[in-house]
């Protein structure tokens, strides 16, 4: 035994490990100081985390002990065994640390249990449902052989079977993963490789980052009850949703080798083919629609329609949405409300499923709203009709949205509005700066919001009853300013969100007819942007160039770029303007980051294997080259598992 600084140290020996450890004394009245860390978790603590935790806390030789466990390649450790017995011995000297002597208060802080009853609100730490979920329950789990084709090109071949199933119906088994973002071990669903084409077919996304959110929805138990947690630990307002997302993925991933992106597609592509492959002819030959009428016909893609939208894709639109749209969380809620209650027929079966007014000033999301509701809603952002009213502020021009009548000239191209609704009934129609448009284009409006339906200029009825319509307008901007330039004393020009909402809302009663408002579900107001959400728009953003190297296939796909928060700081500084909201921040980026680094991937030799650190110098940006280096822990690393150890 021996004394450092306050504590006494015990040199101990683990027989399993042949290693000599050293094991700290903790006072007992310090223990619930140390275990205070815990709370973060707010009682969500299993037996392995909580272990891990203690060791890493009591014995000071731990990185010694580790590094000596790696450096055994002939007859790897049993690390079960040697977490158990390093258990015992912490426990023998540290009793307090005995899980079975320890309790949660109200707020999940973990106190040494004081007498054999338990406090008001107090609960066994062994009683909290993580306990009993292990990471190390998996380290005995034999490797399955990988095909060497499929490590060379990073693409596990997906089993067809062509028998669908409900991917709740799905056998799979539970492991665990440490997540580094928030320090503990999360359950994942590991699903069987023959089961890939039932998770992944006839489903479509429109990016990698809406396919992580997929799989991440699938994978990962409890997920709703985790990103909970991540609010309320104020990760999710402190890191980007995409940068969440994606880190997730890569974990479920881990797991679940065959769910990627490149698969997805793989099977979405077959789908297609299979859905507009004309039948057998007479000919033997494949013959267009218009090349002959042998025998042929072709087999049209059935339209897609909203009451064929899952309900766990109504569930999760809210959620979906958040990831992708930063700072109107109230906005999205009103909008998805509306929406998830035409889903459940708690509509006017002739009227659009819902109709919304986006309020605000320009650059704070309405017009990417639209977008991402039709990525997250419809799949497909062919399903997306813009309407930009700007070019319809002439009475007459009104007629190109419907078509021109019988005996002019266009009369049989119809209409530009009337025939994307005929092609896709189910769509997002967006009525961009609905006030720079005519009379004539709100009258129309008027009997889309109340009749469901358009007649075009051949006189068919195009029925409206399958589409979301939004209107966005930038009317009450001005009123809003004006509050800021009041003359008068204490916080009179001070503006807050109620103050803004009560001008916007007088502006647009102003400029609308009541009518007009009146047949409108909602008007959806979208607040100013912070500078936390401008940040986490920069976070986005970035992530982004990330995302474009590595999805386009060039011959840097494998180079990784790095941001520092001064970079951050000062795309912030230069690439943000109040007045305009987010819109410049992607040209900042373009001028500040993208043209330079590209220019210095043409003009230099520079190893596709790298990474690019940005950071500021001087008010600009600077690049720093560094070669990749596997930070693989030893006991995960092909080296390792060659020697048959297990995977963990």
């Amino acid at each position: 035994m021996s004394k450092e600084g306050d504590y006494k140290v015990f040199k101990e020996y683990i027989e399993e490990a042949d290693f000599h450890v050293l094991v700290i004394e903790i006072p007992e009245d310090e223990i619930e100081d140390k275990l205070a860390f815990l709370a973060r978790d707010k009682g969500q603590i299993s037996k392995s985390f909580f272990e891990d935790y203690v060791i890493a806390t009591v014995v000071a030789n731990i990185n010694q002990l580790l590094y000596h466990i790696n450096q055994q390649f002939e007859t790897p450790y049993d690390l079960l065994k040697i977490r158990e017995e390093l258990m015992e011995v912490i426990t023998r000297i540290n009793p307090a640390l005995n899980p079975e002597k320890l309790v949660l208060n109200k707020n999940s802080v973990i106190k040494i249990k004081k007498e054999d009853e338990l406090e008001d609100g107090e609960k066994p730490l062994t009683d909290n449902k993580y306990w009993n979920i292990s990471y190390y329950d998996d380290l005995n789990k034999e490797i399955e052989p990988t095909d060497e084709a499929e490590v060379s090109s990073g693409k596990k071949e997906i089993k067809k079977t062509g028998k669908l199933k409900n991917i709740d119906d799905l056998e799979h088994t539970t492991v665990q993963r440490w997540w580094k973002r928030i320090g503990q071990y999360i359950s994942i669903k590991q699903f069987k490789a023959e089961d890939a084409e039932s998770i992944l077919k006839h489903r479509y996304f429109h990016n990698r980052t809406s396919f992580g959110t997929f799989i991440v929805s699938v994978c990962v138990v409890d997920f709703e009850e985790l990103f909970s947690m991540l609010d309320s630990m104020g990760t999710s307002a402190r890191v980007a949703p995409p940068i969440l997302i994606h880190e997730l993925y890569q974990l479920c991933n881990s797991v679940n080798e065959f769910l990627t992106f490149e698969n997805a597609q793989d099977l979405a592509d077959e789908s297609e083919e299979n859905e507009d492959e004309p039948t057998k002819f007479r000919s033997g030959r494949k013959m267009s629609h218009t090349g002959g009428a042998m025998g042929q016909y072709v087999k049209k893609k059935d339209k897609k329609k909203f009451k064929e939208v899952p309900k766990e894709d109504l569930l999760k639109l809210s959620d979906n949405m958040k990831v992708f749209l930063v700072g109107q969380d109230e906005a999205i809620d009103n909008m998805t409300d509306a929406i998830q209650r035409a889903s459940v027929g708690l509509k006017d079966p002739i009227k659009p499923i819902g109709s919304f007014l986006f309020a605000g000033q320009t650059g704070v999301g309405k017009t990417l709203a639209s977008k991402v509701l039709a990525d997250e809603l419809i799949k497909d952002r062919d399903n997306l009709v813009t309407v930009d009213c700007s070019e319809y502020s002439s009475d007459h021009e009104y007629s190109k949205l419907i078509g021109a009548p019988s005996g002019y000239i266009g009369h049989e191209a119809g209409g530009y509005l009337t025939n994307a609704i005929m092609k896709n009934p189910f769509s997002v129609v967006v009525f961009d700066e609905v006030e720079k448009a005519s009379y004539k284009v709100h009258e129309l409006l008027l009997q889309i919001l109340e009749e469901g339906r358009l007649t075009d200029g051949k006189g068919n009825i195009v029925p409206f009853n399958e589409t979301v319509v939004i209107m966005t307008s930038n009317v009450g901007v001005k009123e809003v300013n004006a509050i800021g330039s009041t003359i008068g004393f204490g916080d009179v020009s001070t503006i807050t969100d109620d103050k803004r909402g009560s001008a916007i809302n007088k502006a647009i009663k102003k400029k609308f007819k009541p009518e007009f408002i009146n047949r409108i579900d909602s008007i959806v107001y979208f607040k100013s942007l912070t500078k936390k959400d401008y940040m986490r728009i920069i976070d986005i953003e970035l992530y982004k160039l990330n995302d474009n190297l590595r999805s386009n296939d060039t011959e840097y796909k494998n180079i990784e770029i790095k941001f520092n928060k001064k970079i951050k700081d000062l795309i912030y500084e230069k690439g943000i303007n109040e007045e305009y909201g987010a819109r410049p921040l992607k040209r900042e980026i373009e001028k500040m980051i993208s043209t330079p680094l590209a220019q210095k991937l043409l003009k230099e030799d520079i190893d596709v294997n790298s990474i690019v650190e940005v950071t500021e110098n001087k008010g600009e940006a600077t690049f720093k080259i560094t070669k990749k280096v596997d930070n693989t822990p030893f006991y995960m690393s092909d080296e390792y598992k060659e020697k048959g150890a297990t995977d963990v």
